[in-house]
Formats: C-alpha cells, sequence, structure tokens
C-alpha cells in the first residue's frame, strides 16, 4: 500500500520522479500507510487510539518486519503502546527513503546518476514500466467512479481514504474535474474500513494538518 501511494504521489510525466506534494504530505501519508500494511497483515490492531500487537509471526517484507520489531521493542521498553501520532511521527522521517528504497529493491523503480542545478551529483528515479507506476491512480479512480466495488477492496479503500488524508487527491486532475461526486463516494467508502484503518486514516489526516499549520 505505502508503494502505491508512493507511485500516486509522483508526477511520472518527464521520466523523472516529480513530487506531487510537500514534504509532510507525503512522509505522513507513507507512515499511514506502513502501519496500515501491518493492520491489513493482522500484526497490529488500533485500540483506543493506540498501536498495539495482536501477531508476532515473520514477515516476509523486510521493510514491514523491521516495523514490527520496532513497534514490539517499544512495547518491551515503554510498557504500554504508544499512540497512533507517536508512531506517525516516528515512522515520517525515514518513510520516503525507506519505501522508495523497497521500490527500487523490487525493480519498480530504477536509479540514475543527475546532478543538482547548481553541480553537484545526485541520485535521480525513475519508473522502470511506466503502466505499472500509473497502475495506483488509475486503481483509486476506478474505485470511485464505480458504485458497487468488487469483494476484497478493503486495500483499495484503505489506499484512497489515505491517499485523501495526506492531500494527495485534490493534485489528481480527475478528481478536480468530478470533486463533488467522488468525495460522496469515498465519504461513505471510508465509512465501510475496519475500525482501525479507519482511525489510522483520521489521524493521519490530523497529523497532516497539523504540520502544514506549523509551517505557515
Amino acid at each position: 500500500m505505502a508503494d502505491q501511494l508512493f507511485l500516486a504521489a509522483h508526477d511520472h510525466d518527464t521520466g523523472q520522479l516529480q513530487a506531487r506534494l510537500h514534504r509532510a504530505g507525503m512522509a505522513l501519508g507513507l507512515a499511514g500507510a506502513l502501519l496500515a500494511e501491518l493492520v491489513i497483515d493482522r500484526r497490529i490492531d488500533v485500540q483506543e487510539g493506540r498501536v498495539i500487537v495482536v501477531g508476532r509471526s515473520p514477515l516476509q517484507d523486510v521493510l514491514s518486519q523491521a516495523i514490527l520489531e520496532d513497534v514490539v521493542t517499544e512495547l518491551q521498553v515503554a510498557g504500554q503502546p504508544h499512540t497512533v501520532r507517536i508512531w506517525l511521527v516516528y515512522l515520517r522521517h525515514s518513510a520516503v527513503t525507506q519505501v522508495r528504497n523497497r521500490l527500487c529493491f523490487n525493480g519498480i523503480l530504477g536509479e540514475a546518476p543527475g546532478r543538482h542545478w547548481w553541480g553537484g551529483a545526485r541520485s535521480t528515479y525513475r519508473a522502470t514500466d511506466l503502466n505499472s507506476a500509473l497502475g495506483p491512480e488509475a486503481a483509486v479512480h476506478s474505485l470511485l467512479t464505480h458504485e458497487h466495488p468488487p469483494e476484497g477492496t478493503i486495500p483499495a479503500m484503505t489506499f484512497a481514504a489515505l491517499a485523501d488524508a495526506c492531500g494527495l487527491l485534490p493534485k489528481l486532475t480527475w478528481w478536480r474535474e468530478q470533486r463533488s461526486g467522488l468525495r460522496r463516494r469515498l465519504d461513505r467508502l471510508r465509512d465501510q474500513l475496519p475500525r482501525a484503518l479507519r482511525d489510522l486514516a483520521d489521524q493521519t489526516e490530523a497529523a497532516v494538518g497539523d504540520a502544514v499549520a506549523g509551517r505557515r
């Protein structure tokens, strides 16, 4: 899910990744998506605003497993679960880099040498397959424009809710053109999410709002 959000939050038209979101929205949105992955995999839950561990069996994904281990360790050290907000703030610091690295490791993004405008060296990234890169945006568009979504769409509904929470949807042309109808549809879908995923989306939206307000 975090991979999908990362791809949708970048413009691929120039052949290089161009962020559509401000840094806080990107980082907090990805942090929320990383937590949502663990909820869907039934390793964590959200109860009374706190992240609790409900399963400790190993995960195949290295990044998800590392975050699960962090949650378990912090629970042992602190003696009580941390709030969702604390985990969002903690994960935001590395979420963009970690998700980008996972996409590179899985061959979805490629890294190429580049240069800053002043001449310094830097790495640039681009999608290895444009159709795959545009897939997440197409999927959320399909979800929001079909009245009766197919079965098994909880991850897609969560992705749409988080894309809204971090401020991504208003950046998409098709959303601006059909905003009123799509907003009503998204609100209905968001209400249908399991409580933990709905709480994650709500907390992510609040954290993004606070971060944006803090920059003014």
